[in-house]
């Protein structure tokens, strides 16, 4: 992970970013633009930037109109739940999930 990108990360986008991450916790899936602003109680179009700003980072990249996580964002993903995260059982999920086996070990 690039230090810049935990950097980076405001405030409003470590919540897309959280937000991006409890949606596949859910659904098993990951978001569309649509449903991550629908999700969060926000602009499609608002969301949609935010989501450009976060690829632009290299965090996220759109994968047949879903946004996912690249290798960095699941990097500082892992980053954030043994920080800031650190208890978060939706995230915990999502990461299991995505084969990021820290989520529960970081725990013991």
């Amino acid at each position: 992970m690039r230090a810049s990108s935990l950097a980076a990360l405001t405030r409003t986008r470590q919540l897309i970013f959280r937000a991006l991450l409890a949606f596949l916790a859910r659904e098993g899936r990951y978001p569309t633009g649509v449903e991550l602003a629908e999700a969060l109680g926000r602009a499609p179009n608002a969301t949609r930037a935010l989501l450009r700003t976060l690829a632009r980072e290299g965090l996220v990249e759109r994968r047949e109109g879903r946004y996912a996580l690249t290798q960095a964002g699941l990097e500082l993903a892992a980053a954030l739940v043994a920080t800031v995260w650190r208890g978060d059982e939706e995230i915990e999920t999502a990461l299991r999930l995505l084969g990021v086996g820290h989520a529960a070990e970081d725990r013991r």
